[in-house]
């Protein structure tokens, strides 16, 4: 069973996922945070198998903790689910060493999808290009 933190700064959101990963019995939530300063936190010291988190919310931006969390924890998945389908965002995303990027109005089965790959050990980027956001240089196009 995977311990999970799920961070998202409106509480629905957090319910929705948590009703969404107890649907099976390969999820246990450990922890949930309502901005980036407790996503950190949480995942510190929890050290869950997956961050499952929005991208922008208050406090501590999450690239920012991926970046840390990614160094220090690299056993640590990271997942984003998000409203922003921006090329630079994801190019950032991706620089800090996140295991996958979702839109938030995906469907609830292709998140279960894409977390179980991501478990698994591949990457999951999902965008308006499917996954053709960087450039030939590495970067945004």
């Amino acid at each position: 069973m995977y311990k999970v933190v799920i961070a998202d700064d409106r509480p629905s959101a957090r319910l929705g996922l948590h009703m969404l990963l107890n649907s099976g019995n390969d999820y246990s939530i450990v922890g949930e945070a309502a901005d980036g300063n407790e996503a950190m936190e949480r995942s510190e010291e929890l050290l869950p198998d997956l961050l499952l988190t929005d991208l922008k919310m208050p406090g501590l931006s999450i690239i920012e903790a991926a970046n840390y969390l990614k160094t220090k924890h690299p056993a640590m998945k990271i997942i984003i689910l998000t409203a922003f389908d921006d090329c630079e965002d994801i190019y950032r995303a991706v620089k800090a060493g996140v295991d996958g990027y979702l839109m938030k109005d995906t469907d609830p089965e292709q998140i279960l999808q894409a977390i179980q790959e991501v478990m698994n050990g591949s990457t999951f980027f999902q965008s308006k290009e499917n996954a053709d956001f960087m450039g030939s240089d590495g970067g945004p196009p």
